[in-house]
């Protein structure tokens, strides 16, 4: 590799893209009773775009990491965690002191949690119907807290681990294995539900697929680039899109992320790829894809103070009207803050990198 070279993996922008809409139009018809219409949408839809952002997640950092070991025979832990810190803190702190003024500083006894990172407790606390926990507008930070939890110990598995693709492997497979005991075993719901969003198996199954990729596993490729496996991947997302892919809980995210890997591969390494997601559209929806996630749920709420005295007597209008205008603004948000917030901090984050790595389509 050269030493100014950039890493470009193609596609990705487009994933996030579709992830990111897909929490959007999920939290909008979920909030549809803000102007007294029934809710619909779904929340698995919501709930499945954040597995995607998992696999891809743990798919990209690990194949960083892989070739910054490669490229320099170790990983420099310090520089990872302040680029994590950099891409991820000033965007998380800023949204909560912008939502904490708008509820009037308004907490409860686990509102420290989201201080530390570990808004994914008093969210399984809430999802387990224990008592109220989450904090108005800010529920969708478990995935933050999630990832940000994962990142803590897994530039040290990488580094360290020489038989490293049995514990990726291991990895996985005992998560999932503690999910089905605890299912099976009938054990508290709210250490049921916490493990179910503490999704690192779906985070390990990315970093699986970016070892094999980088590894140029040829029975891997040949399975995940075989035009029936991508197109029953595709399927899977056109399910997971109308709120139709369910087939046994225990599994349903790890189907999920199986099929966002196979999207991810045939986008990144195959150039006979049934779909390809590289266009400037969702280059720029998947650049300012972390705005989009962090921004909306405050945005419905605030936009539907104007929108309701716009309703007309249509429900059709009504809801081509909500839809549209929340999306449009929660994108002006997002972009705003990208180009004139995060950018300032992203500037600072290449400069910790020790593989460079594009994020942009550039044609």
């Amino acid at each position: 590799m050269q030493k100014n070279k950039s890493i470009y993996l193609p596609g990705l922008n487009g994933i996030r893209a579709i992830a990111a809409m897909s929490v959007i139009v999920s939290h909008i018809g979920l909030n549809l009773k803000l102007y007294d219409i029934p809710n619909f949408g779904g929340y698995s839809l919501a709930n499945f775009g954040v597995t995607m952002f998992f696999a891809l997640s743990g798919f990209l950092i690990t194949y960083l990491l892989l070739k910054e070991k490669e490229k320099m025979g170790t990983i420099a832990i310090r520089k990872f965690y302040f680029r994590r810190l950099l891409r991820i803190w000033p965007l998380y702190y800023f949204y909560l002191i912008v939502t904490l003024v708008v509820l009037g500083f308004s907490i409860n006894s686990y509102s420290w949690m989201y201080l530390f990172m570990l808004p994914n407790v008093p969210f399984a606390l809430e999802a387990a119907s224990v008592f109220p926990a989450t904090l108005p507008h800010l529920a969708h930070y478990w995935s933050v807290g999630v990832e940000e939890q994962f990142y803590g110990f897994w530039p040290w598995f990488i580094k360290k681990s020489k038989r490293l693709f049995r514990i990726l492997v291991g990895f996985a497979v005992f998560f999932f294995l503690i999910k089905v005991l605890l299912t099976v075993l009938n054990a508290p719901k709210f250490i049921v539900v916490l493990f179910h969003y503490t999704r690192f198996g779906c985070l390990g199954m990315g970093g699986i697929a970016a070892f094999l990729l980088v590894k140029g596993n040829k029975s891997f490729l040949s399975i995940f680039q075989n035009r029936i496996v991508e197109l029953c991947a595709w399927f899977v997302f056109l399910l997971i899109s109308i709120n139709q892919f369910h087939l046994f809980s225990i599994v349903d995210h790890e189907i999920a992320t199986l099929a966002t890997l196979v999207i991810i591969i045939n986008q990144v390494n195959n150039q006979k790829k049934l779909i390809s997601l590289e266009n400037k559209v969702f280059d720029y929806l998947g650049k300012i894809s972390y705005g989009l996630y962090i921004y909306n749920p405050l945005i419905i709420f605030l936009i539907s103070f104007v929108l309701k005295d716009l309703l007309t007597s249509s429900l059709f209008v009504n809801l081509i009207l909500i839809y549209s205008v929340t999306i449009l603004v929660v994108i002006l948000v997002s972009h705003l803050s990208y180009f004139y917030f995060e950018s300032k901090f992203l500037k600072w984050k290449d400069k910790f990198a020790v593989v460079k790595s594009k994020s942009s389509y550039s044609k």
